[in-house]
């Protein structure tokens, strides 16, 4: 369904914004507005979503949400509300089904990404690690750890993705030597993937197990693994970027290219596209376009500012 805003953008161009005060609201120059507002990591909700044509199966399962009603597993899988890619609706259920699984049958999670100098793609200079060990928690209870490889702690990337390395968003980053870091991935690996049968996330995950292979980090073969950019796959032709996944999750983000916080968020996704609430509340499950294929991340991470007009469409759209 078509979300149109409800707002009024007042772009960057614009010369005045406008500042409520006790008295009322008065126009402020926008270089004066500038210096009022903080930096955030939000992002605007309202984005315009392909419009989708609702079967009666998927309204039952929307209807049966709204009301409050458990959806069960085996409920939801076994609907006939599911309209993957033509000629791979096969596929990608069964992969969906396993991916879901995975993520209930209380098993680590461990999701991991790696930043690369983008000068010389084999000098990676960043590892981050998200690991969710307890599903007896009413919020996931995730740690997080950003890893700086020290040799590459001089190399930033500027070109063609943004320089976040001083970024993470979960407090201290470790510098570590690569031979440190090596070991501190086997062993990382050897205790929740080999020891305790974990389940390996990544977003692409065949370029992170590439990298660990390169370096003489020994995973097992057998690996269980939930790859978010599969996943989106699943529901999206193009704009299955990171940054495209979180935004048609409406999970809110900050500071990507950091390799801890891309790890942090692509577990969260992981759990959003494998929730069926999510993917019946989000429609996805019908395979359609994206409304970011072809769109390339700002990675601004301030927030966007609307004056309202209207305040009933922002409450229909909640």
């Amino acid at each position: 369904m078509y979300r149109s805003s409800p707002f009024k953008t007042f772009v960057r161009t614009k010369a005045e914004y406008v500042k409520n005060t006790k008295f009322g609201s008065k126009p402020v120059q926008f270089s004066k507005f500038k210096k009022l507002v903080p930096k955030t990591y939000t992002f605007h909700p309202y984005e315009p979503a392909k419009k989708v044509e609702i079967t009666p199966s998927l309204q039952q399962l929307k209807n049966q949400i709204h009301s409050g009603k458990e959806i069960t597993k085996k409920q939801y899988l076994n609907s006939l509300h599911f309209k993957f890619q033509e000629g791979k609706e096969e596929n990608s259920l069964e992969y969906l089904k396993q991916c879901i699984s995975l993520i209930n049958s209380g098993k680590p999670l461990i999701a991991m990404d790696c930043e690369s100098y983008e000068r010389n793609h084999s000098q990676v200079t960043e590892i981050g690690v998200a690991l969710m060990n307890y599903r007896n928690s009413t919020v996931p209870q995730i740690k997080t750890i950003h890893v700086v490889v020290k040799e590459h702690f001089k190399k930033r990337n500027t070109l063609y993705v943004p320089d976040k390395k001083d970024q993470f968003m979960g407090g201290t980053s470790f510098v570590m030597t690569e031979n440190k870091t090596r070991i501190f991935l086997q062993k990382l690996l050897d205790k929740y993937i080999d020891q305790m049968d974990g389940i390996f996330v990544g977003h692409q995950v065949s370029s992170e197990l590439r990298y660990f292979k390169s370096i003489g980090v020994n995973c097992k073969p057998d690996v269980h693994t939930i790859d978010t950019m599969k996943l989106m796959q699943l529901s999206k032709s193009g704009g299955n970027s990171l940054w495209a996944t979180l935004r048609e999750l409406d999970i809110p983000y900050g500071h990507l290219h950091n390799a801890g916080n891309d790890a942090y968020f692509t577990l969260l996704a992981a759990l959003s596209l494998c929730d069926p609430v999510v993917r019946i509340d989000k429609n996805l499950d019908i395979y359609m376009d994206s409304p970011y294929k072809g769109k390339k991340a700002t990675h601004d991470d301030s927030s966007t500012y609307f004056i309202v007009e209207d305040i009933e469409k922002i409450i229909e759209s909640l």
